[in-house]
């Protein structure tokens, strides 16, 4: 008996470590360059890449926190404003001008139903402490996803909300997401201030998390100029 348990307790182990391999296999490729020299207004970009080589698409996201060098400035409370509920219900068009703030397109994938991708376009609008992503896919209806900024620019929040694409069709998870914000002005005040401190690099990460309950983190860095 003893035997058969050190032998059923071997092969749980086994599996259990082979689940644990198969769970580690999702990746994201995480970038944020920020353009501009340290102290001085600047603009950023953003890449997210999505991958899962043991099955047919990503597992699906619902929440992304970027962590950026400390010592920046976000100063969207000072900026026009544009706010979820007036997105939702008049469109980018109903936005004041001078709050929107960004551009990028994004991929999703709703396999077996949807077989090919879904290309959606990007647009950033300044909230005040938050940035609002409005989201304009080639299938299925438009969203909004609200990322919470905090003033000293270090803590990107995202709230991925539920992708819907066709009626019988599971959501949509995220595969790629590309988004760029210039060097901003209003009234001579920078949207964006870049790190005042500058010691050969700035680091950032990438941390981001999935409805399966599993979550990736991702470092990045790049090289600064003073």
């Amino acid at each position: 008996m003893r035997k058969k348990l050190t032998i059923g307790g071997v092969v749980a182990i086994a599996a259990l470590g082979a689940a644990t391999l198969a769970y580690a296999v999702v990746g994201v490729a995480f970038s944020a360059s920020v353009t501009g020299k340290a102290g001085k207004p600047a603009g950023i970009k953003v890449h997210i890449a999505s991958t899962d080589p043991a099955a047919p698409q990503p597992p699906i996201m619902d929440r992304i926190t970027l962590k950026l060098q400390s010592g920046g400035k976000f100063n969207g409370k000072k900026f026009p404003k544009c706010n979820a509920n007036t997105l939702l219900s008049k469109g980018p068009s109903g936005c004041p001008k001078g709050s929107k703030i960004g551009t990028g397109k994004g991929v999703g994938y709703a396999k077996p139903v949807v077989t090919d991708p879904v290309n959606a376009k990007l647009t950033l609008f300044n909230g005040g402490s938050v940035i609002n992503v409005f989201v304009l896919p080639d299938l299925g209806p438009t969203f909004i996803t609200p990322c919470k900024v905090s003033s000293s620019y270090t803590t990107i929040d995202c709230t991925v909300p539920p992708i819907k694409t066709l009626p019988s069709a599971p959501d949509a998870a995220v595969g790629t997401v590309d988004t760029t914000t210039p060097v901003l002005k209003f009234k001579k005040l920078a949207l964006i201030v870049a790190p005042k401190k500058c010691k050969g690099t700035w680091k950032m990460s990438g941390t981001f998390h999935f409805t399966s309950g599993q979550s990736v983190t991702t470092p990045f860095s790049q090289k600064c100029k003073k």
